[in-house]
């Protein structure tokens, strides 16, 4: 299975974590990517993000 992500978001999404470790969770190639911060969040906070899949050329 193949799963293509536009790098800018993936990489902007990132950026913008305070997080050390990343949970990235994937299903299909045709379903959003679903990042969730294992660390660095206040108490109480909870972040997810989705990064919808790009067209891969096979």
């Amino acid at each position: 299975m193949q799963i293509g992500f536009n790098s800018r978001f993936l990489s902007e999404m990132l950026n913008n974590l305070s997080a050390n470790d990343v949970l990235i969770e994937m299903s299909l190639p045709n379903r959003a990517g679903i990042l969730t911060p294992i660390d660095g969040t206040d108490e109480g906070e909870q972040v997810t993000m989705l990064v919808m899949p790009v067209m891969l050329n096979s």
